[in-house]
């Protein structure tokens, strides 16, 4: 399914083509969240393969380029992810929505649980005008703007009616996503891969064999993760390898052998890359930190959490257990969540961010001193974290679990990486001095 001008008309409305210049360019400016954007609301520059900066400047035919391929790869991504049969207005809306919030917080919405495992259109008509909270100098609350927007993308996903199977107007925006083409297991000679990746489904795992296999095989081979030779049109253990080397070398979120939108969208930029469409404007990552879910039981209510320090090419090296958010509230979230808010208490949400360098209360291996704090919380070392993503939550970092250590109350933290102990925030200290990791994977299995 393809989006209408319907769909091209809604996104121009809301996005806007802000800070045109006299000249004609236009310039980057921040959103309402304080993302750095340009245009038609990109916040990637599509041409140097990176984040919208400061100073940035395009004129309008990028913007309109920008924005068709922007709107195109959303619409890829409903395409793949909606199970449900839609109408061409409800298909629209759904582009709109996801241009708007992005494809991972659509991901895991309830709007699209309800297509794709209740079939409830109403149920998901009504899911809209959830999605209306941003911040506003600092302070998250409901933004007339997203109410507006959300209404208008409520009103289009109605209008043609919520049952796409009557008069002939619906279609099937999936087909064969959630089963696997079965066939025999072959080999074909070696094509290069066509960018973008022409998967028929939206999640692929090892047993699957048709020609998505093929293509990821062939794709694999392309960067050098398979050898360069026929490829079969099979998910085998050792296609699950290869993609979980790529999966770490690109440093995603999870670690899994399996191929969904993040880990699909990573291979084309790496391919892009390696037939030189676009520029490395980023050198080849060293060590990083990795943060799991054990689902044991730490001290106080509180779970453990596994911190590693992982090696894109030799996997992990070391780890440590720690602890993140309060006893009261261990809700592990993404970013996105509208239920991931300031002063929640609730673990680090899912992301990336960048670590930033150790902060010492009194002096350089000083494990006496502490960090002025409210509830006397922080301890001798501080390490920020800044979100690779858009959030209203803040101040997140590694320190130890200090007042519970000194004075036996308040365990846990506000959201921060914590050792448990003096013993283990000195070996962190080492890790990080040994390794001088710079980014951070957050990931709780969303």
């Amino acid at each position: 399914m393809k989006p209408s001008n319907d769909c091209l008309s809604l996104i121009k409305k809301w996005e806007g083509l802000h800070r045109k210049r006299p000249d004609g360019l236009i310039e980057a400016y921040k959103d309402p969240v304080g993302i750095w954007t340009i245009g038609y609301g990109s916040i990637e520059h599509l041409d140097l393969d990176r984040p919208i900066q400061q100073g940035d400047v395009i004129n309008q035919t990028t913007a309109e380029r920008w924005l068709k391929l922007e709107v195109e790869e959303a619409a890829e991504d409903v395409d793949r992810l909606c199970q449900s049969a839609l109408t061409q207005s409800m298909f629209d809306a759904l582009v709109s929505f996801v241009y708007n919030i992005g494809i991972g917080a659509f991901s895991e919405s309830t709007l699209l649980r309800k297509l794709n495992n209740d079939v409830d259109y109403e149920g998901a008509a009504g899911e809209f005008d959830r999605w209306v909270n941003g911040t506003d100098n600092g302070t998250r609350r409901i933004l007339p703007g997203l109410v507006n927007r959300r209404n208008d993308e409520e009103a289009l996903f109605r209008r043609d009616g919520l049952n796409p199977s009557v008069g002939g107007s619906g279609s099937s925006t999936s087909g064969s996503i959630t089963t696997p083409t079965t066939s025999s297991v072959e080999e074909y000679p070696y094509k290069p891969a066509p960018i973008p990746l022409p998967f028929t489904r939206a999640l692929l795992v090892k047993g699957d064999v048709g020609d998505d296999s093929y293509i990821l095989n062939c794709a694999l081979a392309g960067l050098g993760f398979l050898r360069m030779a026929p490829q079969p049109n099979e998910f085998s253990d050792i296609t699950k390898s290869a993609v979980e080397l790529l999966q770490r070398r690109e440093a995603l979120s999870k670690i899994d052998g399996k191929v969904g939108p993040e880990t699909k969208r990573a291979m084309e930029n790496a391919l892009r890359r390696a037939r030189g469409l676009v520029p490395s404007v980023t050198p080849e990552r060293g060590v990083y930190c990795r943060l799991t879910r054990t689902r044991k039981d730490a001290y106080q209510g509180l779970e453990w959490c596994k911190l590693e320090f992982v090696d894109p090419t030799g996997g992990v090296v070391e780890s440590l257990k720690v602890v993140s958010g309060a006893p009261e509230a261990q809700r592990f979230l993404l970013f996105s969540d509208p239920d991931s808010l300031p002063r929640s208490l609730q673990p680090i949400p899912q992301g990336r961010y960048t670590i930033g360098d150790i902060s010492w209360a009194g002096g350089k291996n000083n494990y006496n001193a502490s960090h002025p704090h409210p509830n006397n919380g922080i301890g001798p070392v501080w390490v920020p974290f800044v979100g690779k993503q858009s959030d209203d939550r803040g101040d997140f970092g590694f320190h130890v679990d200090w007042n519970w250590i000194q004075e036996g109350k308040n365990p846990g933290s506000a959201g921060c990486v914590c050792p448990t102990s003096l013993e283990d925030l000195k070996e962190l200290v080492r890790l990080l001095r040994e390794f001088d990791p710079r980014l951070l994977v957050v990931d709780w299995g969303l």
